[in-house]
């Protein structure tokens, strides 16, 4: 039997069932009343798993990690070495859903540097919520599967998912969640994310000034090749692109105006805080937009 041991971290907004889910799935307990989590806990649990036809033993060590926002330095240092990623929310405040992609994963793509790590989403307290939150969270969590662990959801059983509405509660789904990250750390050198390889064709490559500016695509790509132009160092640029372009919510292959507006908005704020041209940036902020604007929708 092969084993393996992984640090698995856990993140999410405050009160959204992250230390329930942990006592559900590691201890088998429950407790209606909400204890705040102060820094981390350390939560170790074994798995024994089949893949492909081989016995596997994994230790989940779960770092279970404070979740309110104004903490960031404090929480980036405890993402450092992590092998997999579990995000929850709150399936009774859809905000907590969003958070996922405004706050957790910027802030891991500042910390880790890429999104080449294998993520499940939950949606805690399915067990109380409504039908309507319900479907609004499926089709966040659909466009969050489109963005995310390219390369991963291919490997796994039919009876698992790359997220799921859980309850801490009655323990639906909570297994098939922690079985789900067991399968993708076995593999995590599958997962991808082709964002990457997008921006360094357009900032490294130098093919950014090619194509038409009649899509919304076509005016993406000249945003990421002349904000890595304006910024003058592509690497940098590159990952602040990857966190902007998770904050703002955008499908970068079927791009909405409403996000590539939030988009350009964020790259201003970015490169406003490392004292880059801002006047040339200002100038190309009304130009992007001007260019948003002329896309037919």
């Amino acid at each position: 039997m092969k084993k393996f041991a992984k640090k698995i971290v856990l993140l999410g907004d405050s009160a959204v069932g992250k230390t329930s889910l942990i006592r559900k799935f590691v201890h088998e307990e429950f407790d209606d009343s909400y204890i705040s989590t102060i820094g981390t806990k350390v939560s170790k649990k074994e798995m024994r798993v089949n893949i492909e036809g081989e016995d596997i033993l994994m230790n989940l060590m779960i770092w279970d990690m404070l979740g309110r926002e104004g903490y960031m330095s404090a929480q980036a240092r405890q993402m450092v070495g992590a092998q997999g990623v579990i995000i929850v929310g709150d399936l009774t405040r859809l905000d907590t859903i969003k958070n996922m992609e405004k706050y957790w994963i910027p802030l891991l793509l500042r910390t880790i540097g890429s999104i080449n790590l294998p993520i499940v989403f939950m949606a805690n307290k399915s067990d109380i919520a409504n039908e309507d939150t319900v479907m609004d969270a499926v089709d966040i969590f659909s466009r969050y599967e489109r963005n995310y662990n390219h390369g991963l959801k291919e490997i796994l059983p039919e009876d698992l998912n790359t997220w799921f509405l859980t309850s801490a509660k009655t323990g639906e789904k909570v297994e098939d969640a922690f079985s789900t990250m067991v399968h993708m750390t076995y593999y995590t050198n599958r997962a991808k994310d082709p964002f990457f390889d997008r921006i360094r064709d357009l900032t490294i490559k130098r093919i950014g000034d090619q194509g038409d500016r009649d899509t919304l695509v076509g005016v993406v790509d000249l945003i990421i090749y002349e904000f890595s132009e304006v910024y003058g160092n592509s690497v940098k640029a590159g990952r602040i692109l990857r966190e902007e372009v998770a904050r703002a919510g955008m499908d970068h292959n079927n791009p909405t105006k409403e996000s590539v507006v939030e988009l350009v908005n964020y790259l201003i704020e970015a490169a406003g805080e490392g004292n880059e041209d801002l006047d040339l940036l200002k100038a190309k902020h009304k130009e992007w937009n001007e260019l948003i604007e002329k896309v037919q929708a």
